[in-house]
């Protein structure tokens, strides 16, 4: 055998395993976004066995009446109409467990997922729709909507296929799509109205691509403005009454807005890892600018995000309104996912795109699963078990601050069946006792409620009770202050907001007796 003989049998064999190796490296190249995305899904499930928190017994109250009661109910509280029926119907099939109300927000956010993924793989290409999606699952408020017996994963739904129309009839413009744009916009008032101030950010889109063609669109303008307004005339009565009664539903805003609306527009960790990888790909030179002829594309991104921040904090600035509240936020995340995945996209090396991908979902994980609780707001779960193993033992009074804004303008329920929406706080975990329920805020009703079962407990010398919330602690102090020297009063239950204060009374010896 020749000496260049030899040299090609040994080739062989090496250029085989260079092949499969390579095959290897293709085939994990490939899987990099799938996976990424299974994970940054699998944190959803994470809450789906959390208690029921304030929001959510309030939804479960609004249906448990049956099919006929969820019109009447859900005109109490400010609430989801379309949202309502579909939890009606998912109670009838699932049942009413904790996660079977959890379920249909999980499957609809999956959907919503799904959506997404579409419009920005029309928009963009597939890499761009993998990160837009994988963003979207990241979100703190998308991973809360999962799993929350409330109407936001459903109103993300709806937006995010309001968007797959629009772009789909700005594409190719004809009045049957025109038509349906204008019924998918109109289905996101029936999940939540505040989602409707997505709806400018389309209106400034068409303009600014196909302004000069108003024209030649008039006909398919108008389908637009017709299915909307037809499908929204069942809204119109319930949204007047809602405007009438505003103020009674004034919620507390956060302490620092404008950090609550950068934490939903740009995540720290999403903020911080993004620029760490620009930082690199800056240094070898692999930044890539988008090319004009991407403009419109480019824009909507944006647009979808910034339009909705700016009407809540113009509305917020302009009204006694506080609407700059996450959750309220999440009408932004589809928009901003959109954005920051451009964005990424614009680092032109593959690997710094799947490095920074891989990171950000395996940092998220890791802080999501190494979390113990605190999945959702206000739970009385916890508090209510609490109450009921002492009441086990003696039946004692129980004073319980509501937890909603509006106890301070309504009436407050005396029977636990009736038709008024504040009792939703013990309806799915009740206290079994008799009960006193106060406003959230200490005011001349809490004090005249509060004053008389003190004094019908002084009279009987029993003991009492005291369910409560850090939102009403200022009540917690009074009734303290008002009992010293007849009652001790102890916490003895703290469960996130909710605390449970035991007023003992203080025996003493009538004159007289040994």
């Amino acid at each position: 055998m020749t000496e260049s003989e030899s040299q090609e049998v040994i080739a062989a064999p090496a250029s085989g395993l260079a092949t499969k190796l390579r095959e290897s490296a293709a085939a994990i190249d490939k899987l990099v976004y799938p996976a990424a995305l299974l994970g940054s899904l699998s944190i959803w499930f994470i809450a789906l066995r959390a208690p029921l928190w304030l929001d959510e017994t309030l939804s479960h109250w609004q249906v448990s009446g049956g099919f006929a009661k969820v019109w009447t109910r859900s005109a109490l509280m400010p609430s989801s109409i379309g949202y309502l029926y579909t939890l009606w119907f998912a109670k009838s099939i699932l049942g009413s467990s904790e996660i079977a109300l959890k379920i249909p927000s999980l499957i609809a956010l999956l959907a919503a997922v799904y959506v997404l993924f579409r419009t920005a793989r029309e928009l963009y290409g597939e890499e761009t729709a993998f990160l837009a999606s994988i963003l979207f699952c990241l979100e703190g408020n998308v991973v809360f909507a999962a799993t929350d017996a409330r109407p936001y994963a459903f109103a993300l739904l709806a937006t995010t296929i309001a968007t797959l129309a629009f772009i789909r009839w700005m594409t190719q413009p004809d009045l049957r799509r025109a038509i349906w744009f204008g019924a998918t916009a109109a289905g996101i008032l029936y999940f939540h109205y505040l989602f409707g101030s997505i709806l400018p950010a389309y209106a400034i889109y068409y303009l600014v691509v196909r302004g000069r063609s108003i024209r030649e669109d008039a006909r398919q303008l108008v389908g637009i403005l017709a299915s909307f307004a037809v499908l929204t005339v069942p809204l119109a009565v319930r949204v007047a009454s809602l405007y009438h009664s505003r103020g009674t539903h004034i919620v507390l805003g956060p302490r620092h807005p404008i950090l609550s609306a950068l934490n939903t527009l740009a995540p720290k960790p999403l903020l911080v890892g993004f620029l760490l990888t620009a930082f690199l790909a800056a240094l070898v030179r692999k930044i890539r600018l988008p090319d004009r002829e991407n403009f419109p594309a480019i824009l909507l991104g944006p647009l979808l995000a910034l339009v909705p921040a700016a009407v809540f904090f113009g509305l917020s600035a302009a009204t006694p309104l506080h609407l700059v509240i996450p959750r309220y936020f999440s009408v932004v995340a589809p928009g901003a996912a959109l954005t920051w995945a451009l964005l990424v996209k614009g680092i032109d090396s593959r690997v710094l795109r799947k490095i920074f991908c891989a990171g950000l979902v395996a940092s998220t994980m890791f802080v999501y699963y190494g979390s113990q609780g605190g999945w959702h707001e206000t739970s009385f779960k916890q508090a209510h078990a609490l109450a009921n193993a002492i009441l086990e033992k003696e039946q004692v009074q129980v004073l319980e601050n509501s937890a909603f804004i509006e106890s301070n303008y309504e009436p407050l329920p005396t029977d636990r069946n009736s038709e008024n929406a504040l009792i939703s706080q013990m309806y799915y975990y009740p206290v079994h006792s008799p009960f006193v329920m106060l406003p959230i805020t200490l005011n001349e009703q809490t004090v005249q409620l509060g004053s008389q079962v003190v004094s019908e407990a002084t009279r009987r010398r029993q003991r009492f009770l005291l369910v409560s919330t850090l939102t009403s602690y200022e009540t917690v102090e009074w009734l303290v202050s008002y009992t010293r020297g007849s009652y001790t009063a102890k916490v003895i239950g703290r469960f996130d907001d909710a605390l449970v204060v035991e007023f003992t009374p203080i025996l003493w010896a009538a004159p007289g007796t040994p």
